[in-house]
């Protein structure tokens, strides 16, 4: 079985890149977050949730990630919840949510935590901008896995090689990503 490993740009990649105009390229924190669903892939997503927002007072920055903390820890039992990714983008944040359906999603922020969360960010005005949307996910090719046994292309779900039968790695299923 293959040994999936995180490879960035390299050296060269990055020179071009950085030389593209308006392409910045920085250092950044990286939070990522499985729940319930965590064993799928993006494929199995039918929602997702994005949120960005800004900061001018380390007050209310501090008041906000106090809050994100707690709702945070109510993910990984939600249902529905695929996976979360969020990181400082410049001077904002931004986070991407997984979801299985919509729904799972608009249930999450009913709960009486989350309301309560998004009350206080309105009355104490935590941030200097938010923006929030839920995108209900209606088209997508599915997952592919390249076999490096042979020249087979099989759909993720099937977990072994539809050419060959050699196992496929699927971090998402290995509970590694």
């Amino acid at each position: 079985m293959t040994d999936v490993q995180l490879f960035p740009p390299h050296a060269e990649a990055l020179t071009a890149m950085a030389a593209i105009p308006g392409i910045e390229v920085a250092p950044t924190m990286f939070v990522r977050q499985p729940g319930p669903e965590g064993h799928r892939g993006p494929e199995a997503a039918g929602a997702m949730l994005m949120l960005q927002a800004t900061f001018t007072d380390p007050v209310g920055a501090r008041a906000f990630w106090d809050a994100a903390v707690d709702l945070m820890a109510l993910l990984e039992h939600a249902p529905g919840f695929i996976r979360r990714y969020s990181f400082p983008d410049g001077p904002s944040i931004t986070l991407i949510a997984l979801w299985r359906t919509i729904d799972d999603a608009k249930a999450y922020a009913s709960t009486p935590e989350h309301r309560a969360a998004v009350r206080e960010l309105y009355r104490h005005r935590w941030q200097n901008s938010h923006y929030s949307a839920l995108f209900e996910l209606r088209s997508s090719h599915g997952r592919v896995i390249f076999c490096e046994a042979c020249d087979g292309v099989t759909p993720a779900e099937e977990r072994v090689c539809k050419k060959c039968d050699a196992p496929l790695n699927d971090i998402f299923a290995a509970g590694v990503h």
